[in-house]
């Protein structure tokens, strides 16, 4: 399930992104990640839905709504950008990883994206090395347009990324969203 996130959730979503295995892959979120990082996300995050456009999506499961992990959609990062884009990012907390959630989430996301009427393409860069991710990207129907020197800042991660894309044309919404 795809909600917002509560304040009071802040004090599990240190905790959740607070794991080396999942930050190293976030190359913009800080490390390690404290309160004072969750809050101001969470501020950022009230602006977006305040404008009517949110970027971020809480992940649950629907029987207890606990918080496992986030997608969103933000603008992209880069000098490659072009009108139109949106990028798509995404985390999951370590003990829900390879249960197929975030195949559903990112879905459940791009619909969320397409139906915004200036989204042209929806975009994603990974590291070479991060299969998992590359797995998530191809099952929602990106092409891989191939390995490029990385055109935003980072924290931390490689100078080159593989760069994803799907644009509105190609995407086909699964039947059951």
């Amino acid at each position: 399930m795809l909600r917002g996130i509560e304040k009071s959730e802040l004090p599990r979503l240190v905790t959740l992104l607070n794991v080396w295995d999942i930050a190293q892959w976030l190359v913009v979120l800080p490390y390690p990640y404290t309160m004072q990082h969750a809050e101001e996300f969470y501020a950022d995050m009230d602006l977006a839905e305040a404008s009517g456009e949110p970027q971020f999506y809480g992940i649950s499961l629907k029987s207890n709504s606990l918080l496992m992990g986030g997608v969103g959609l933000h603008p992209p990062r880069g000098t490659s950008a072009i009108k139109g884009d949106v990028e798509v990012g995404y985390w999951l907390g370590r003990d829900f990883w390879g249960h197929g959630f975030m195949n559903e989430a990112v879905q459940k996301v791009a619909a969320i994206g397409f139906s915004r009427p200036a989204t042209n393409a929806l975009i994603a860069t990974t590291s070479p090395e991060n299969v998992a991710s590359q797995n998530v990207l191809q099952k929602l129907g990106m092409k891989n347009l191939g390995v490029m020197l990385r055109d935003y800042s980072a924290l931390r991660g490689d100078e080159k990324v593989v760069k994803w894309q799907v644009t509105r044309q190609e995407w086909k919404a699964p039947r059951d969203l």
